[in-house]
């Protein structure tokens, strides 16, 4: 399940803890849909499945309460969401290019950590020179 609809099920519990009725009523979707993400969410500890106390007979029913790692993962996704990516058509052609470069250099056995490294090395040695001169001339 996606990103968006963690943080929907997230938005609709974080102030005011709910069963899954609730949730199906907030959110209008399949009660398969919510169960399967409720479930996953769970193993991933956004969310807190805690047992209601009652006095009705049948199942008992369940809260989902918004843990602290869930309310760390809305924060940050409400953050990212202001932040959209603004990319033009030419940043996205030279990061294609730049994509298509590195596969080349690794199919030909090159590593592309190395040569970036050596590549780092070369750049602080004409820097570290050209501080050098500067000095000289003074």
């Amino acid at each position: 399940m996606s990103l968006d609809r963690r943080a929907q099920v997230l938005e609709a519990i974080a102030s005011n803890p709910s069963g899954v009725r609730e949730l199906l009523d907030t959110l209008g979707w399949r009660a398969s849909n919510i169960v399967s993400l409720l479930k996953a969410m769970n193993e991933e500890r956004l969310v807190e499945l805690q047992q209601a106390k009652h006095s009705r007979r049948g199942r008992p029913k369940k809260i989902i309460m918004c843990t602290p790692l869930g309310f760390e993962f809305l924060q940050t996704f409400k953050t990212l969401k202001m932040k959209p990516i603004r990319a033009r058509k030419e940043d996205l052609e030279h990061a294609v290019k730049d994509a298509l470069y590195a596969r080349r250099l690794a199919d030909y056995g090159h590593s592309s950590f190395k040569l970036f490294m050596e590549l780092n090395t070369i750049v602080h040695n004409i820097k570290v020179s050209s501080q050098v001169t500067e000095t000289v001339r003074r």
